[in-house]
């Protein structure tokens, strides 16, 4: 059977919507279509009019279509329903590689639904569930083959977002259960089987894998399963700054062995500090629809002083001044040293559609004297970081959160 083409005009308007620039991110067919939702595959394929041009998040049996050229993929539901892969630009060459290895498995996939007609030489014209497709994972069970990680840490991943996007890592943390002492935002959850890891201030969510192997069967609803160590190897992927590690593998990290008496080693040389950095925010840095009476909270990798944000904390609409703006000049900065968490109290209602900045300026410091720096890959301008919020067009408002 050959590809599928499309032939209706708005299937064409589709594709040409796809032909972006190879720099494109992930990041921005999110934006374009929303957050992915999780769906079956036979549902969606039942009811495709309901999810048309939304992103969506499912799995099935991965088979390959035969046809001109190179061929093409879709994934097989339970009840026999197709759904046509065409992967966009950016991640077509690494599906393609990978994809052939992995005929007749269950394969996790993300994209953009859209609905259209396909035919071949064969079979008399018919309507197709096509996905614009932009993240894939592999089989579950996949070990064999499965490429060497990177050993790295949770604070290197949460304080650089997204530059080990794509990469296997292995890193160690502490069972949290499915989110059970709130070290992430609820709605970050992208599966009800996630569940976090964490190491100090810094979290992950493990998506992929259950908290179980030889010899171990962790809960993720119980509360006295969490704290155990573990080790997670997977791939990671940043979305709106909350790092995801798409599990390959899942180890119990037990005590360490009893140290053999002798004589004891000289102190390892004292290690650089490190400046503070930013490592999250409620909301989160670039959400939309932001309610207009909202209160930010931005959390620092460090304790902090709080005496030098006196003056340095600015919070401002962005761009030219508009009719019936009100200077916000009734905000209220408070620090939790216990949290390490700066909240900013516009003290007024922000107006809707507007994008708001949070300056954090130059001559903020965490105790040992170390000035605050920029999240990697941000420019900050004259400020020493910057985060940005939409708030909602209609305004709309929260419950109590003074």
């Amino acid at each position: 059977m050959g590809r599928p083409r499309f032939l209706a005009p708005v299937a064409t308007c589709f594709l040409a919507a796809l032909a972006v620039s190879l720099a494109a991110q992930t990041n921005e067919y999110e934006w374009r279509y929303g957050e992915a939702v999780e769906v079956s595959l036979d549902s969606l394929l039942q009811m495709p009019e309901s999810y048309e041009g939304r992103a969506v998040r499912t799995r099935g049996t991965l088979e390959f279509v035969p046809g001109r050229g190179a061929g093409s993929y879709l994934l097989r539901g339970t009840l026999g329903g197709r759904l046509y892969l065409f992967p966009v630009p950016e991640v077509a060459y690494q599906f393609e590689q990978q994809a052939r290895l992995w005929v007749g498995r269950e394969v996790e996939v993300t994209g953009g639904v859209n609905r259209g007609a396909g035919s071949d030489t064969s079979q008399p014209e018919q309507t197709g569930v096509y996905l614009a497709m932009w993240a894939f994972v592999g089989p579950p069970d996949e070990k064999e083959g499965a490429p060497a990680s990177m050993v790295t840490t949770l604070e290197e991943l949460v304080t650089r977002p997204g530059r080990l996007d794509g990469k296997i890592v292995t890193v160690r943390g502490q069972f949290r259960g499915e989110n059970l002492f709130g070290d992430l935002p609820s709605k970050s959850r992208r599966r009800s089987s996630d569940w976090v890891i964490k190491e100090d201030l810094f979290a992950a969510w493990v998506t992929g894998r259950k908290p179980k192997g030889p010899g171990f069967n962790l809960d993720a609803e119980l509360k006295r399963d969490s704290g155990k160590w573990l080790q997670v190897a997977g791939r990671v992927r940043t979305v709106k700054g909350v790092v995801y590690l798409e599990a390959t593998d899942v180890q119990l990290q037990g005590p360490a062995p009893a140290a053999v008496k002798a004589e004891p080693p000289p102190p390892p040389p004292p290690r650089p500090k490190k400046p503070p950095v930013v490592v999250f925010s409620l909301p989160l840095d670039g959400e939309r629809d932001v309610p207009a009476n909202t209160v930010f909270r931005v959390q620092f990798s460090k304790d902090m002083d709080e005496e030098t944000f006196k003056d340095r904390v600015v919070l401002r609409y962005a761009g030219r001044p508009q009719p019936g703006d009100r200077d916000l000049d009734a905000v209220r900065v408070t620090y939790d040293g216990g949290l390490r968490t700066l909240e900013v109290d516009p003290g007024d209602l922000l107006r809707p559609g507007r994008v708001v900045e949070l300056l954090l300026l130059p001559g903020i410091q965490d105790i040992d004297g170390l000035a605050l720096e920029a999240r990697a890959g941000l420019r900050a301008g004259a400020a020493a970081d910057v985060l940005r919020f939409q708030i909602a067009a209609g305004g709309f408002l929260t419950g109590p959160s003074r």
